[in-house]
């Protein structure tokens, strides 16, 4: 069944699933804590799982935005596929692509080292990538992580993902959707598994496109059930998202307390990412109680509203505050009591730049956006 109706939506205000702008919220600050954390300090937590939490939410949105598209485009009769191509890259962009080149064009304008444009030979070597949204491989070349830049490389892989899935979800006969979008979400932990094949090249293979497949095209598979009629609400999916986390908490503690993990270390993410569907869904249903009150809380659905901006700028902020608020990082400030006080100054000014970007940029152009989606 194509086009089916939305299941279980219960908590939307104006269209917006609300306790998903909670989630959101809550996996941006944890990524914003895990970048500013001063790196004395312990890090027991993966926080990355909050990044794969976006990565997987991009392919469950896009994915079922692209399914709702070619139902309505099909209804009307007629080619449609290379303008609507057309029409969602545009869309996409100024969604995506204004802010983020405000953040790249204030990460020069700081100097932020990989981006910077000075007068050495080497000066470009780092921009290109970002300004194309190749910064991925620029990093898995690099094998470290740029300062204020460091966080683009998943911008560029959610960007490289934005190009091509049009090409599967509207090109493709709907019988092939499945098979093909499997095939996709495969390639992940393949190319995890032959990791070590990449290593004359790459530094850092794991930043490389193809090795987040899973993430994006699990998300994808999520959309395509809903989309042909399963709740979001259903047992089988409660269960196969438990089922994830479980098998992700017993690969990755094993690993950490150097147990055998018996060639399973690939698929370690892939287990994350049928967890992380679980709490999307859930994030659509709505929790109950105490943790669905929190999740609406209003402070909290304004920071998941605004939660792109965040990314962009909150890498940046430290090094905007070291220009503005110098004085942090004399002598005195040189101890615990000063990285306590960096912190709430980082959060400040990520803030300060989120409501800069989203008031003169993003929201001038949602309109523009409307426009041309309406068409």
């Amino acid at each position: 069944m194509h086009g089916a109706p939305d299941h279980g939506f219960k908590h939307r205000v104006s269209g917006r699933a609300t306790q998903l702008d909670g989630l959101r919220a809550v996996a941006m600050i944890a990524i914003s804590w895990d970048h500013w954390c001063p790196p004395t300090w312990p890090r027991i937590f993966p926080f990355e799982v909050f990044l794969f939490f976006f990565l997987v939410l991009t392919g469950y949105l896009i994915t079922g935005s692209l399914l709702r598209e070619r139902d309505r485009k099909e209804a009307r009769g007629g080619p449609w596929k290379w303008e609507g191509l057309k029409s969602y890259q545009i869309r996409r962009g100024l969604r995506i692509l204004a802010p983020y080149y405000a953040a790249l064009a204030l990460a020069l304008l700081i100097q932020a080292p990989d981006a910077w444009m000075g007068r050495a030979a080497d000066s470009w070597q780092g921009f290109p990538w970002y300004f194309f949204h190749l910064s991925n491989f620029h990093i898995a070349k690099l094998g470290d992580w740029p300062g204020g830049t460091n966080h683009f490389w998943s911008l560029a892989i959610q960007q490289q993902f934005y190009l091509i899935w049009p090409f599967v979800i509207w090109f493709l006969p709907r019988k092939c959707l499945l098979p093909a979008i499997l095939i996709f979400s495969a390639i992940g932990p393949i190319s995890r598994h032959y990791h070590d094949l990449f290593l004359p090249w790459f530094a850092w293979p794991q930043t490389l496109t193809w090795f987040t497949f899973d993430y994006f095209g699990i998300g994808g598979l999520l959309a395509l059930a809903v989309h042909r009629g399963v709740s979001l609400e259903s047992p089988v999916l409660r269960g196969l998202a438990v089922a994830g986390l479980a098998g992700y908490v017993v690969i990755f503690g094993s690993h950490a307390l150097g147990w055998p993990t018996y060639g399973l270390r690939a698929l370690q993410q892939t287990f994350l990412a049928i967890a992380l569907c679980g709490f999307i869904a859930a994030g659509f249903v709505g929790f109950r109680g105490p943790l669905g009150r929190f999740l609406e809380n209003g402070r909290l659905q304004r920071i998941g509203q605004v939660s792109y901006g965040i990314y962009l700028f909150h890498n940046i902020a430290p090094l905007v505050a070291g220009k503005i608020f110098w004085f942090l990082w004399f002598g005195c400030f040189d101890n615990i009591y000063g990285e306590i006080i960096r912190i709430p100054v980082y959060a400040a000014v990520t803030w300060a730049l989120t409501m800069a970007s989203w008031r003169w940029i993003e929201t001038p152009l949602q309109e523009v956006r409307a426009k041309i989606g309406s068409r």
